[in-house]
């Protein structure tokens, strides 16, 4: 026998003829060797496809969660909107009934109204409605007040400053105070980019510094809705926005307005 080979004898199990196979050792270890690197590959392969596969899968679900987390965040936005109107609301139904009201609520309506009787009794029930509405009770942006209202001195002051600064990172989307037209959306050299509301009843908002506008002139917008997103433009040192309230084109405090 050659000592080169070895044999493979197969025995079936019905007594028929045996079969004998001389298999040389070096064909043995090469089939051997391919077997093994072939199931190696074979590892390696499913290894590599089943990571692969498993962040597609990682990641498709992670696309359906911020979906909906966005849809949510917008969701929550509208509904802390709508309960700002509709807490201004009450406050004014409870004044004009006469109704007991806590110290906080008193605090809070203080805040709504308007100087020089904008919110006048004896209207009906849209008018009121519609009054509410003008009034810029919504913060246009959240953010440190880094410099408030004074214009005891007048233009010619060095201290003046007709509104209120409130710092936030560029880019910050700046929401309409209350629903109205945008009367003016442009650049101007002092406030960079600018948008103007009119809310009516004499009352008007400006919104300045912004990076970039979302809206233009004669526009229609909503409370709360997304007219600009914050910025550093014009006569500005850091980003931030500059919010101003006027009545009857007469400056006054927006913190007289906005909501807590």
């Amino acid at each position: 026998m050659n000592k080169n080979t070895f044999s493979l004898i197969i025995v079936p199990h019905d007594h028929s003829k045996t079969r004998t196979y001389n298999i040389p050792y070096r064909l043995f270890y090469v089939l051997v060797g391919f077997l093994c690197v072939g199931t190696v590959a074979v590892v390696i392969f499913v290894a590599t496809y089943g990571r692969v596969l498993m962040k597609a899968r990682e990641a498709a679900r992670l696309e359906i969660q911020v979906v909906e987390l966005t849809k949510r965040t917008e969701q929550i936005g509208e509904l802390r909107r709508r309960l700002a109107e509709l807490h201004a609301m009450d406050l004014k139904v409870r004044q004009m009934l006469g109704l007991d009201m806590a110290p906080d609520d008193s605090i809070g309506l203080s805040r709504t109204q308007v100087a020089e009787g904008v919110l006048v009794e004896g209207g009906n029930e849209n008018d009121t409605e519609q009054m509410l509405r003008a009034i810029p009770s919504f913060w246009p942006v959240r953010g440190y007040i880094t410099k408030g209202f004074n214009i005891a001195g007048g233009p010619s002051d060095e201290q003046y400053h007709p509104g209120i600064d409130i710092a936030v990172p560029r880019g910050t989307p700046v929401r309409a105070a209350a629903a109205g037209y945008v009367t003016e959306a442009r650049w101007d050299d002092t406030y960079g980019y600018l948008v103007r509301i009119d809310h009516g009843y004499g009352i008007k908002t400006v919104y300045g510094h912004n990076d970039r506008l979302a809206v233009h002139q004669g526009e229609r917008v909503g409370r709360g809705q997304t007219i600009a997103w914050s910025g550093n433009s014009g006569r500005s040192t850091a980003p931030h926005l500059h919010f101003e309230v006027t009545k009857d084109n007469v400056q006054e405090d927006p913190l007289k307005y906005l909501l807590k």
